[in-house]
């Protein structure tokens, strides 16, 4: 077998281990699945996490990053953005920034992205290194264009105040399908509205939590 067609089964069977592990997550939450349940849920090895990608906390950060890396670019180039201006942003426009390429990936990849948001929502309050690892620059770039919007918030609590903003959209926004009222899930129009109260409610949130 030649190296090229080894390396296009290794690429191959990483992507199936990433989406079945995704879907794992999202349904089961992160803590719950094993190494073992991905390789069987795949149809593999019971080695095939271990040896494509050496531990369940890098297969994790693969997930996330397989949809992620769009989502954090896109936010990136919001912030960057942000930055460009003199004027500071403000609660509307940071907010924005943040949760706009999270809309957008929702329209183009629906079922895979509502996983990757699930995903994403556990992580969050418990601060996993994988989500660190995975956007680390956003966060980093977010957070000076936040102080920078809300110069007079307690140094000390504006993460945490930001923090529990952002996370209460995520875990609503993760459970956007459970909102329709026939049992389907909702239509793009739909989860467009949904999406815009969400962030109507986070604005008002950051508003008040930091502009006190």
């Amino acid at each position: 077998m030649s190296t090229a067609t080894q390396n296009r089964q290794g690429t191959a069977t990483r992507h199936r281990l990433v989406k079945t592990a995704e879907r794992l997550f999202a349904t089961h939450g992160v803590g719950a699945v094993s190494v073992r349940a991905v390789n069987a849920a795949a149809g593999l090895g019971p080695a095939s996490v271990h040896y494509h990608f050496g531990s369940k906390d890098e297969l994790l950060s693969a997930v996330l990053v397989d949809l992620g890396a769009a989502v954090r670019d896109e936010i990136l180039a919001n912030v960057d953005t942000l930055a460009r201006t003199d004027e500071p942003p403000t609660a509307h426009t940071l907010v924005h920034a943040l949760t706009d390429p999270y809309l957008q990936l929702l329209l183009r990849h629906r079922t895979r992205g509502m996983r990757w948001v699930k995903i994403i929502a556990q992580l969050s309050p418990e601060g996993h290194p994988a989500l660190h690892a995975a956007g680390r620059q956003v966060s980093e770039s977010l957070m000076t264009e936040v102080r920078r919007a809300f110069p007079g918030s307690d140094p000390d609590r504006i993460e945490r105040r930001w923090a529990i903003s952002v996370t209460g959209y995520l875990q609503a926004l993760g459970r956007a399908d459970e909102w329709s009222r026939d049992g389907d899930r909702l239509t793009p129009e739909e989860l467009t509205d949904f999406h815009d109260d969400l962030v109507a409610f986070a604005v008002g949130g950051v508003g008040r939590l930091l502009g006190s």
